[in-house]
C-alpha cells in the first residue's frame, strides 16, 4: 500500500486512529493502532473486517473478555536470555499476570467454540504456563514483592529480623524513658538511618549518650545517635539484612531461567492479546459510531450507502450530520462534482477516501451494512494549498506536481480524489488541462473523483464515456445547500443567486448578468431548472415509495390476520370434532348400559332387538352429527390440496386453484371445473387423478346447462362434445339432458343415435315431442 502525496493525513486518518486508540487498555494495543495501514488484500481485509463483527456481537451480547491490561514485558523476556540476568521481583508480577489473563482468554473461548470461530482461530496458539504461573505466584505477591514463605531460608530470615527488630525497639523505648526526664532528647521517638535504629538527641547533650551519631539535622539542632548497647544487635539485623538479600535474588533468578525456557511461549501470548486488545479497540469505536462491516466489491462498483464523515460525526454527532449516498456502477471511472462553495463536494470526497481507508484497515465504517466498497492498492489525494516558499511553488505550481505524480503512478487499482481540478490559473486553460488529465485518469480506468467551478467540464463530462456529472444538493428556494450527492446531474455554482440574496446592489447583480452572457445563462438556467423538476420527481418518488411501504405493512397485518383467523378456525373445528366424539362415546356407553340392563330383567327378544335399534338410530344420528362439522363449508376458503366434495353429489375432488373469494379449480378424474365455494364441503376421501390428466382434462364451468346444441358441427366433433357434454351432466347431477341436432338429412341425428346406444351412463333416449322441437332434438334420460 503506497501513502503517495501524504494523502492519509489529508484524508485525517490519522485523527480516526488517535480516536479508536483511546478505546485500548494497553500501550500494547494502541501501538497496533499508531501502525495501522490499509491492507489491500481481499480476504485479509475481510479477515479484519469479520474479526471486529465477532468482537462487537461479544461487546453488545456476552460477557467481557477477561482481559483488564496487558503489561509491555517485551524488554523484560528479552533481557532474560542474558547470562545471569535477574529479573526483578515487579517484572515477574507482570508476568504472572500475563500468564493469567492468556489462561483465562483460552477458558473464555473454549466455553463458545462454535460461537466466536474466528476469534478462537487468532488466540489458538495461545499457550498456557501453568508450572511457571504457579512458581512465581507462590514467590511473588500482589503489590510486586517476594513473599515470606517464597523459600524456608528467607521465612527463617525475615523472622529473625522482625524479632531483633522489635527486641531493639524495646531497649530504645526504655532508654529513652530514661532519659526523657534529663531534656535530653529533642523529641520523644525513635527513628531510623541508614536501616538503623537511632534516637534524636540534642546537640548539647550528643556526649551525654555513649553511641555512634550517623547524622544530625539541616538545623545542626538534633543528631541521631545509635545507643551504644544497640549497636551489636543492630550489626546483626544488618547482617541477616544482606542474607535477605542474598536470598531473593537466589528466588528470582530461578524463577528468571524458568521465565527464559518460556521465552516464546511468552513473546506469543503477548503478541496475540496485544491483538485482542486492538480488535476489541476498534469493535468499541463501531459500537460508537453505529458502524458496520461492509462488503467488499470485486466488479469495480460502490455503493456507500448513507455514509457519514467520521470526524464530522466525531464532532457533531450523527443528528447534525447528513448522510452521504454515492452509487457508482463499473462502467463509470470518473465523476465530476460541480456545486457552489460549501455545499458538500469536498467533503463527499473525503468520505468516500476515508472510508475506503478504514474499511482496508479492518476497521467497521459509519455506513448502511449494505454498503458495497472497492478495494484499492494506491490512493491520491490532491486537497488545499500547498504552495511553498520554501520551494518556491505556487498553489498552481504544487498543484501541478501533485497532478503529475498521480498521472504517473495511478493505475486500475487506484482511488484518486482532485479537489478544485484546475484552478489557480487561467479558466479556460485551467478547465482544458484538467480535462485532459481526467481523460487520461478514466484511460488508466482508476476511480477519479474531482471537484470543480468550470462549467465546460460539465459538458465534458456528459459527451465522454466512463466519465459522469454529479451535484450536491442545492435548495434552490433557500439557496442552501441539502448536501445530497446526486448523480447524473451537474450542479450550479449559484454565486449570482447568492450575492444577490446577500443584499447585494441590484445594479451589480444586473451587471454581472450581462457580463456573464445569454449562451452561459440559458445553460446555468436549464441546469437550474433541471436540478428543480429532479428533485420535484424525487419527492415523487419519495412519496410513491412511502405508500409502496405503507401498503406493504397492510399487507402484511392482512396476512397475518388471515394466518391467525384460519388457525382460529381449524382449533374450533378440531375441538367441535373431539366434543362430538366425546358425546357419542358416552351415548354409546348409556344405551349399552340400558341393553345390559334389558337383559338381566329377561325383557322379552322383541323388547332387546328394539333397545338394539335405538342403539343404532342414535350412533348413526351422531355420525351424522360428526360428518357436518367435518364438511361445514370453511369460511376462510379452501387450500390448495385440499379434497373437497360436490353438494348433493358424491363426486370428490381435489382443489388445484383459487380464481377469486368464491370460485375454484377442482381435479376430479381426469376433468377440471369450475366451482363456486358455496357449493363445496370438505371431504375426507380422495379422489383418483390419472397420470396423463394434466394434458387432457378441461376446465368445464359447474353451472351446467341442460342441453347443447350441435347445429353446423360434423361427425367427431359433434361426438366429442356430447360425450363431453354428458360428463359435465352426470357431474352436475342431471337427470335428463337434450341434444339439439336440427332434423336436415338425418345424417347427424343418426350419428348421434348410434353413439347414445353405446354410452353406459345412458338409460334411455328419444326424439323430442312437438312441444321439445320435435325429431331435431334428442331427449336423453340419464342414470
Amino acid at each position: 500500500m503506497r501513502d503517495l502525496l501524504n494523502s492519509f493525513q489529508k484524508l485525517e486518518f490519522d485523527k480516526v486512529k488517535k480516536y479508536i486508540q483511546k478505546y485500548c487498555i494497553s500501550d500494547l494495543g494502541r501501538e497496533q493502532i499508531e501502525h495501522l495501514v490499509p491492507f489491500s488484500n481481499i480476504p485479509t481485509i475481510r479477515n479484519s473486517l469479520a474479526l471486529v463483527s465477532e468482537m462487537k456481537q461479544i461487546l453488545e451480547s456476552d460477557n467481557p473478555l477477561p482481559i483488564d491490561n496487558i503489561f509491555d514485558i517485551r524488554a523484560g523476556i528479552q533481557r532474560s536470555s542474558i547470562d545471569n540476568y535477574i529479573l526483578s521481583s515487579e517484572d515477574l508480577f507482570k508476568i504472572k499476570y500475563l500468564l493469567k489473563t492468556s489462561r483465562d482468554i483460552r477458558t473464555y473461548f473454549n466455553q463458545r467454540l462454535k460461537v466466536y470461530p474466528l476469534l478462537l482461530d487468532r488466540i489458538r496458539d495461545i499457550h498456557i504456563e501453568k508450572i511457571l504461573e504457579y512458581n512465581i505466584a507462590r514467590a511473588i505477591d500482589d503489590d510486586g514483592k517476594v513473599k515470606d514463605d517464597a523459600s524456608k531460608e528467607l521465612y527463617s530470615i525475615r523472622k529473625q529480623i522482625i524479632e531483633k527488630s522489635h527486641t531493639i525497639k524495646r531497649n530504645l523505648e526504655l532508654l529513652l524513658k530514661s532519659i526523657v526526664g534529663a531534656d535530653w532528647v529533642q523529641e520523644e521517638i525513635i527513628t531510623t538511618r541508614e536501616g538503623r535504629m537511632v534516637i534524636p538527641v540534642k546537640v548539647e547533650h550528643k556526649n551525654r549518650l555513649p553511641g555512634f551519631i550517623h547524622s544530625a539535622s539541616a538545623s545542626g539542632a538534633t543528631v541521631y545517635i545509635e545507643p551504644a548497647e544497640t549497636l551489636e544487635m543492630n550489626n546483626e539485623i544488618r547482617t541477616l539484612t544482606f542474607q535477605e538479600q542474598r536470598e531473593i535474588e537466589k528466588i528470582l533468578k530461578e524463577l528468571t531461567i524458568q521465565v527464559r525456557e518460556a521465552k516464546d511461549n511468552l513473546q506469543n501470548n503477548i503478541e496475540i492479546l496485544a491483538d485482542l486488545d486492538f480488535i476489541q479497540a476498534k469493535a468499541k469505536y463501531s459500537i460508537q459510531i453505529i458502524g458496520s462491516e461492509p462488503r467488499i466489491s470485486t466488479e469495480g462498483s460502490i455503493r456507500y450507502l448513507n455514509c457519514y464523515h467520521p470526524i464530522l460525526l466525531q464532532r457533531h454527532g450523527r443528528k447534525d450530520v447528513i448522510p452521504l449516498t454515492m452509487e457508482l456502477p463499473s462502467t463509470i471511472n470518473t465523476v465530476i462534482i460541480t456545486g457552489p462553495n460549501a455545499g458538500g463536494k469536498s467533503v463527499a470526497m473525503k468520505t468516500v477516501g476515508l472510508l475506503s481507508l478504514l474499511a482496508q484497515s479492518g476497521c467497521h465504517i459509519p455506513a448502511s451494512p449494505e454498503s458495497e466498497l472497492r478495494i484499492f492498492s494506491d490512493f491520491f489525494v490532491d486537497i488545499g494549498d500547498e504552495q511553498s516558499i520554501e520551494n518556491d511553488l505556487s498553489s498552481f505550481s504544487s498543484h501541478l506536481n501533485n497532478l503529475k505524480i498521480i498521472i504517473e503512478n495511478a493505475n486500475s487499482n487506484s482511488l484518486v480524489l482532485i479537489d478544485e481540478i484546475g484552478s489557480g490559473t487561467d479558466p479556460l486553460e485551467g478547465a482544458s488541462l484538467a480535462a485532459s488529465i481526467l481523460e487520461e485518469l478514466t484511460n488508466k480506468a482508476s476511480l477519479n473523483i474531482a471537484t470543480t467551478h468550470h462549467g465546460t467540464l460539465k459538458s465534458f463530462a456528459f459527451e465522454t464515456r466512463s466519465i459522469e456529472n454529479a451535484a450536491m444538493e442545492f435548495d434552490m428556494a433557500t439557496l442552501k445547500p441539502t448536501y445530497k450527492f446526486r448523480l447524473g446531474i451537474p450542479g450550479s455554482s449559484y454565486a449570482i443567486e447568492m450575492a444577490e440574496r446577500m443584499n447585494m446592489p441590484t445594479s451589480i447583480i444586473h451587471r454581472s448578468r450581462e457580463l456573464k452572457g445569454s449562451e452561459a445563462s440559458k445553460l446555468e438556467n436549464l441546469i437550474i431548472d433541471l436540478e428543480r423538476q429532479s428533485l420535484e420527481l424525487k419527492a415523487q418518488l419519495d412519496n410513491v415509495s412511502q405508500e409502496k411501504t405503507n401498503l406493504n405493512n397492510l399487507n402484511f397485518v392482512y396476512q397475518t390476520k388471515i394466518t391467525t383467523l384460519e388457525k382460529e378456525v381449524k382449533d374450533i373445528r378440531s375441538r367441535a370434532i373431539d366434543e362430538a366424539n366425546n358425546i357419542v362415546q358416552k351415548a354409546n356407553a348409556v344405551i349399552e348400559r340400558s341393553v345390559r340392563e334389558i337383559k338381566e330383567s329377561a325383557a322379552e327378544r322383541h323388547i332387546i332387538k328394539k333397545a338394539k335399534t335405538d342403539v343404532r338410530m342414535v350412533s348413526e344420528e351422531f355420525n351424522k352429527m360428526l360428518n357436518e362439522i367435518k364438511s361445514a363449508p370453511n369460511e376462510i376458503g379452501f387450500k390448495i390440496g385440499d379434497q373437497v366434495k360436490l353438494k348433493q353429489s358424491n363426486t370428490v375432488g381435489e382443489v388445484l386453484s383459487k380464481l377469486d373469494d368464491n370460485s375454484y379449480i377442482i381435479q376430479t378424474g381426469d376433468i377440471r371445473i369450475k366451482v363456486n365455494r358455496a357449493n363445496l364441503l370438505i371431504s375426507n376421501h380422495r379422489s383418483i387423478t390419472p397420470a396423463h390428466s394434466a394434458n387432457t382434462s378441461t376446465a368445464l364451468s359447474v353451472e351446467i346447462k341442460h342441453e347443447i346444441d350441435l347445429r353446423g358441427m360434423y361427425g367427431d366433433d359433434a361426438i366429442n362434445a356430447v360425450d363431453k357434454f354428458i360428463d359435465e351432466a352426470i357431474l352436475s347431477g342431471l337427470n335428463r339432458i337434450d341434444i339439439i341436432h336440427g332434423k336436415g338429412t338425418g345424417a347427424l341425428r343418426k350419428k348421434i343415435s348410434e353413439y347414445l346406444k353405446t354410452h353406459s351412463a345412458i338409460k334411455s333416449f328419444r326424439l323430442g315431442e312437438w312441444n321439445e322441437g320435435g325429431t331435431g332434438v334428442t331427449v336423453i334420460e340419464l342414470k
